[in-house]
């Protein structure tokens, strides 16, 4: 059976919150005007490994500024504290139109929004709101919410347009991070439980996996073509091996993996590369015992490794032995690293397997909490909480499904929007939980887990947390609660 979500005006309410949210995100300009970080340098400049949406907006917002005669970065973060505004509200609108117009989830799931920015301005080490940043976050953490919430609208009522939106920030988010192809797999991993798995429509999911997959080829496409009008060459931007291959050496043992190369020249490279990261101890043998110990140094190791020894060394060699263009010798540098990566994957996994673990969970607390000996403790608590709820939910809405046949009248009625509740209340849960274990289980494999790529989901994983409890509620107030 198709569900339908109750249908509900834009009235002065919405107004009201709308204005609220907008409000709320352009305080921040206002009071710390743009942030410029430590990446920022290469979004503004057009750096060749940066992927082509960021510092196209940039770009953009460079030639409105030329027309306003007014500072670029500040139209730049002032259009993203605007997006901002407007994914929490929308966020806020689609809540509500899913649980019987809810305004108490409604102003619970724009609140999580603001808290997830409270905590990166005012407790975070960053001291900004990303929507105030010069930063792909400015833009990623906004379209990720809009992008969570089309598919759920999708979900919820099959019409076609939401798919098409929430394709379309799929497409702007993969364009904006590689990170964010995650959102390809969410897609996948959505569509085979509900299509395939729940509906059994083994033709219309095909269909769907096409359009899913032409996202994937349309982001090449962008790419490719960005680089061409940029620098008249045909390719998409460096640097995609260079994460994993970070990784990879981090938890290489020289002695053991140099036999490893067939190439002298790539082998040199590798034994130049890690003699100064033995130098410098940012390898896996120093990391010390404990899991939170081991992330926090692989995190602190990541960065030194690529942009301290492994840039130096390559681009070093490059420019010693050929006479390249910037493009040519971005290309080679690729062919270098990605040969360099290929080797490597045939390292003893122990030490790999044991970091990419570690690495993992730390995404998965960060996601919710904070990576610390205390708030890791309470994000396992919260993950086995919504667990148990959403189990306990389940259970529930088959118990009402057993009374449903039995009820007829305005009880059958009352139970059957209690089950549209439920299903609600799962599917967003569903798709919030894709969302943070797959972006845990991706990053943990390809860079260090910090909360900057890990906080797409935090404030829906605690509106869907609301949603469940809400519920639970309902389920008490009419005294089928099941007590286990």
């Amino acid at each position: 059976m198709k569900l339908e979500e109750k249908e509900f005006r834009t009235d002065k309410w919405e107004y009201l919150l709308l204005g609220v949210c907008l409000m709320f995100y352009l305080l921040f300009p206002i009071i710390d005007g743009p942030v410029w970080c430590v990446d920022s340098e290469g979004y503004v400049s057009m750096h060749i490994s940066r992927e082509p949406l960021y510092p196209s907006f940039l770009a953009l917002c460079r030639w409105i500024a030329g027309i306003w005669k007014a500072d670029a970065l500040m139209i730049a973060v002032v259009l993203q504290s605007i997006l901002a505004g407007m994914a929490a509200w929308f966020v806020g609108w689609v809540v509500r139109r899913a649980k019987q117009g809810s305004r108490v989830l409604q102003t619970a799931a724009i609140v999580f929004q603001f808290a997830v920015t409270l905590l990166n301005r005012f407790a975070a080490k960053r001291g900004s709101a990303y929507s105030d940043s010069i930063l792909t976050e400015g833009l990623g953490l906004s379209l990720f919410v809009f992008f969570s919430a089309f598919l759920f609208l999708f979900i919820r009522t099959e019409k076609k347009r939401y798919f098409g939106w929430a394709l379309v920030f799929s497409f702007l988010l993969v364009s904006l991070r590689k990170q964010m192809m995650i959102t390809l797999l969410i897609l996948g991993v959505i569509l085979v439980w509900y299509e395939l798995i729940r509906r059994r429509r083994v033709r219309r999911f095909l269909c769907l996996a096409v359009m899913v997959a032409a996202v994937f080829f349309a982001g090449k496409l962008f790419d490719r073509t960005y680089q061409y009008v940029v620098r008249g060459v045909w390719m998409e931007h460096s640097g995609n091996s260079m994460g994993i291959l970070c990784t990879l050496l981090y938890s290489s043992d020289p002695e053991r993996d140099a036999g490893l190369f067939t190439d002298e020249t790539i082998r040199e490279l590798y034994l130049e590369i890690m003699e100064q990261a033995d130098a410098q101890q940012i390898l896996y043998p120093y990391a010390g015992s404990g899991w939170l110990t081991t992330a926090i140094h692989y995190a602190d190791s990541y960065d030194a490794i690529g942009y301290g020894i492994i840039n130096p060394v390559v681009e070093g060699y490059i420019a010693e032995h050929f006479q390249l263009s910037e493009p040519e010798a971005a290309m080679q540098y690729d062919e270098i690293c990605k040969e360099m990566r290929n080797t490597l994957f045939r390292q003893e996994p122990l030490p790999l397997l044991r970091g990419y673990c570690y690495n993992t969970w730390q995404g998965l607390v960060n996601s919710v909490a904070k990576a610390h000996p205390v708030l890791s403790l309470y994000a396992a608590a919260v993950y086995l909480f919504m667990g148990a709820a959403a189990c306990c939910l389940v259970v529930q809405k088959k118990k009402i499904e057993r009374r449903l046949s039995e009820s007829v009248g305005e009880v059958a009625e009352e139970y059957e929007e209690l089950v549209r509740q439920i299903d609600a209340s799962l599917c967003f849960t569903m798709i919030t939980m894709a969302g943070i274990v797959i972006n845990a289980v991706v990053v943990g494999l390809f860079i260090f887990a910090q909360p900057r790529y890990m906080i797409y989901g935090m404030g829906l994983f605690y509106t869907a947390c609301c949603m469940i409890a809400w519920d639970l509620y309902a389920c008490w107030r009419k005294g089928i609660l099941y007590k286990f």
